[in-house]
């Protein structure tokens, strides 16, 4: 004769229900997300124009993507010249990456030491 528990799941050691805890993302220490101009055209051609833009993680890649989440090391860019395509695009040209990095180690750095930005970036981008 079969138990409560197995004929309610079907399964005699039914799994635990378990909800998967959320990471915090932290809001962006450069820019409102809901400005939808480009940083880098800000930054470089004083452009102010409002863009399609996509949210881009200063630390790009498996792991540095969570701590740019964490640290809020994010900024909009714009998707037709600064984000994955073009000569300009961040995930193409690594000067370009390397300013929103120094940027952010600026903002960064404002609020924080700089021994914490090299714990946890690994790299200091302001030389």
């Amino acid at each position: 004769m079969r138990s409560e528990r197995e004929t309610m799941s079907g399964l005699m050691f039914p799994k635990q229900k378990t909800k998967k805890k959320r990471k915090k993302h932290a809001k962006s220490i450069l820019k409102d997300k809901g400005d939808k101009r480009c940083y880098l055209c800000m930054l470089l051609y004083d452009d102010h124009s409002i863009k399609r833009v996509h949210e881009h993680h200063i630390c790009f890649g498996t792991a540095n993507r969570a701590k740019s989440e964490e640290l809020g090391l994010k900024v909009n860019v714009c998707i037709d010249r600064h984000h994955k395509y073009g000569p300009e695009a961040v995930h193409n040209n690594k000067k370009m990456s390397e300013i929103l990095k120094a940027a952010a180690q600026r903002a960064y750095e404002q609020n924080h030491t700089h021994e914490e930005w090299v714990s946890h970036i690994g790299k200091n981008y302001l030389d």
